[in-house]
Parts: C-alpha cells; structure tokens; sequence
C-alpha cells in the first residue's frame, strides 16, 4: 500500500468514527430538546432541532476561538468545508490541483482581507436575505437553512464519499 491509500482508508475510518460521534451525540441532544418548548411554545419539531443544535455548535466554537457566530459561520460554510470538498476530489481524481488552488485563495483572502468582521457580517446579512428569499415559496427561515446548510453539504459528502470508495 502506498502512502495515498492508507491516507484514504485513514480518513475513511475517521470520518465513519465521527460520523457515529455526531449521530450519538445528536440523538442525545435531541431527547433533551424534546423535553423543552420552543420559541412558540411547543415542542420543537424536526428542522428546528437540527437548526438549534448546529447553531449552538457553531456559537460554542465562536466562543472557544475568541470570534463571532458570524465569523465562525463564514468560516465554515465558506472556507472549511469547501476546502474539505476539494481534499475529496483530489483524492478521487488522485491530483492535489483543487486543495493547493483553494490554499492558495484562502491565503490570499487571509491577507488581502482587512476586516475579516465586518466582511463576515456583510455576507452573512447577504446570506440571511438568500435563505429568507425561500419564504415567498412556503419556507421558513429555519427550514431552508436546514436544507441548504446542512442536508446538500450531507448530501455532498455522500455523493464524494461513495466515489472514494467505489
């Protein structure tokens, strides 16, 4: 075996390990927060559990790297898991064009960027307004933000998992 393929099965058995992390540790969350009412009142229904506790995640990681919800949302919806995309299709198309081209725009963005704050707070005003469009079809807020937040990049990493593996 080469170094690329235990780099792969490597990666395969971390990302399985916290995958089942993540779904353990969701299931408990989630018991928890069927014991509470929402905002409304009720009880909290599926798409604003999924909601509450990737926010809370998010705010947790804000508060630990001494940043902004909204700074740590652009960060990893923007940077960290675009980048982790492309580390996948390199691994895929067995090239390192697409992880060294982002590294090099994410340096790039580091430096030339003066205030990555109120750059982060403008796109993710920019972001709300996007998701807050979907309101006009039916949608709420919560609900599209769990489709496009969380379900497509799901949907994603399963998609370039399945063609690591296949």
């Amino acid at each position: 075996m080469d170094f690329w393929e235990v780099f792969k099965y490597t990666l395969w058995i971390i990302g399985g390990a916290l995958f089942l992390l993540i779904v353990v540790l969701s299931f408990i969350v989630s018991r928890g927060l069927e014991r509470r009412d929402g905002p409304t009142g009720k009880p909290f229904t599926f798409h604003e559990r999924i909601f509450y506790n990737v926010a809370n995640d998010l705010m947790s990681y804000a508060r630990i790297f001494k940043i902004t919800y909204n700074e740590i949302n652009i960060i990893v919806y923007f940077f960290l898991i675009p980048f982790s995309w492309s580390v996948l299709l390199d691994l895929i198309f067995e090239f390192h064009y697409l992880k060294i081209a982002f590294g090099v725009f994410a340096l790039g963005f580091y430096f030339l960027c003066r205030d990555f704050r109120a750059f982060s707070d403008k796109l993710f005003r920019q972001s709300v307004n996007f998701l807050n469009y979907f309101n006009r079809f039916g949608s709420t807020y919560i609900i599209t933000s769990v489709w496009i937040c969380v379900f497509v990049p799901a949907s994603i990493y399963a998609f370039l998992i399945y063609l690591l593996f296949r």
